[in-house]
């Protein structure tokens, strides 16, 4: 169907390779999942398939893409200003009234096409579910998505999962989540940076998510096993030869060094340790492979079980005069890890900051919040190293470059400003700042948005092993699985308790 060959792609800014000698085809009935960690390409690998010359501020590349006339509908992760200023109606302009968009919009709840509302002013599902009748009323034969789920309530969410696996298009898509992937994709685009970021790889498996995972961790186990064996073979068997070798060095210089018998010896030594060290060359190597980040939260944190956290009451909720919900409720004791979920709209960030300052008001605790933009707390300015130590004590320093390599930062991206960084890694940095300042209750807005499939299971067992507070956002299944001990609802009518 369509052919992406020999793609190589260069960053102009830090004159870094991102993919090398890639290629792929899309075809019919595919639904490829692009993983990757954050900052590897999979953004930048998606937008090159929809349109290479929307990377030409950023980005070369060799090779070519054969889209054989077949049209593509591409959901960016970001809007521009000139999208965000567009109205309802303004999207859609040119309309093709096909099956697809009739049935979404009924399933959405969306009479009408026409409203002078600004696509910036709505809320993320709802600015999600405009934008995707956008697609699907351009008839596309492709659908690109990059993180489509970012912004989805679980409700929006598990319709999503629904019509892809239902509709006939091939769709390539980013996702961080885990579970999305697991339900919906039938093949898998590996990006990774391995060598400290130096040497891109890829792999492209044909399989559903969680068996490319088993099928790689098996590959992976027997290379690295194999690769073992032999190092370990080569090395008993050049021991053996030095030692031979050294017998026949010794006759050689100090009894018999005319001895043709000897001289025939020293060759054929020779000619064994040149076909040792040829063999050599055509070992496994111990796999190459990029690592997840390291999170790890100070074990000294303890919040009693007894301790008073929260008692937090709100008649209403409100944004300007929109009211959004009524008789919220938020009590919480000792180190409870709480998750908030709801439908879009309904006013649960809104809260959270509410929280928030209640808690940076009224409590004696260590308080640590990361926002849904990121950007409200982060100078991106300023580099890593300035964010995370503003002192400049020469052990706190160190401590500092220490977590950020275990992060998976360069030494480039440790000491260069945080405007080019990627979403994942401005998370990293407000994890870090809470790591390094001890915090003992964490605030967290959509925690795992940003996080690679592969970095989410690591960052959702350290959450788990904290014994401090947790205050949370998130529709990831695996998070409010995994890390949440109470879920509460909010909806028009007050915080309903889950378990």
């Amino acid at each position: 169907m369509i052919e992406i060959k020999n793609v190589t792609i260069y960053s102009t800014k830090d004159d870094r390779t991102i993919i090398k000698d890639f290629h792929v085809t899309i075809q019919p009935g595919d639904k490829l999942a692009i993983i990757g960690e954050e900052g590897n390409g999979k953004s930048t690998l998606l937008t090159f398939i929809y349109n290479e010359q929307l990377l030409a501020n950023y980005c070369t590349w060799e090779g070519k893409i054969n889209r054989n006339d077949y049209s593509f509908g591409f959901l960016s992760q970001e809007l521009t200003d000139a999208e965000k200023q567009m109205t309802i109606t303004d999207l859609f302009r040119e309309n093709n009234w096909n099956k697809h968009l009739l049935q979404a919009m009924d399933d959405f709840g969306i009479l009408s096409l026409v409203s002078e509302k600004q696509v910036g002013f709505l809320s993320g599902g709802e600015r999600f579910k405009y934008r995707f009748l956008q697609l699907l009323a351009s008839d596309p034969d492709v659908l690109l998505l990059d993180e489509p789920t970012n912004d989805l309530d679980l409700q929006t969410m598990e319709w999503l999962e629904q019509f892809i696996n239902q509709t006939t298009i091939p769709v390539l898509y980013v996702s961080h989540d885990e579970t999305f992937i697991a339900n919906t994709a039938n093949g898998i685009i590996h990006l990774e940076q391995t060598q400290r970021k130096q040497v891109p790889r890829y792999t492209i498996s044909r399989e559903p998510y969680e068996e490319y995972l088993s099928t790689r961790m098996n590959q992976l186990n027997k290379q690295e096993q194999i690769a073992k064996k032999q190092a370990s073979d080569h090395k008993k068997q050049m021991t053996k030869w030095n030692d031979v070798w050294q017998k026949a060095e010794h006759q050689h210089q100090n009894v018999a060094r005319a001895d043709p018998r000897l001289q025939k010896k020293i060759k054929s030594l020779k000619s064994q340790k040149k076909r040792i060290e040829k063999e050599a060359e055509a070992f496994q190597e111990v796999p190459s492979v990029e690592e997840a980040s390291d999170f790890q939260f100070a074990s000294t944190i303890h919040v009693h079980n007894s301790k008073k956290i929260l008692d937090f009451s709100l008649d209403v909720l409100q944004i300007a005069d929109k009211v959004l919900a009524k008789h919220i409720h938020l009590s919480i004791t000792g180190p409870e890890r709480v998750a908030i979920i709801g439908e879009n709209g309904v006013g649960k960030t809104t809260l959270l900051k509410m929280v928030k300052d209640e808690l940076l008001q009224h409590s004696s605790l260590k308080i640590g919040y990361m926002p849904q933009n990121y950007e409200d707390l982060l100078d991106v300015s300023k580099t890593p190293i300035e964010f995370l130590e503003t002192i400049g004590n020469k052990e706190a320093i160190t401590r500092a470059f220490t977590h950020l390599g275990s992060m998976r930062f360069t030494s480039d991206e440790m000491h260069h400003p945080m405007v080019n960084l990627s979403g994942g890694q401005k998370a990293k940095l407000l994890l870090l700042k809470m790591i390094l300042d001890q915090c003992e209750v964490l605030i967290l807005d959509e925690p795992t948005r940003n996080f690679s499939p592969l970095t989410t299971p690591v960052l959702c067992r350290a959450l788990t092993a904290f014994e401090g507070v947790i205050i949370s956002i998130s529709h990831d299944r695996r998070y409010l699985h995994e890390v949440a001990t109470v879920i509460y609802e909010l909806t028009p009518v007050g915080l309903t308790k889950g378990r």
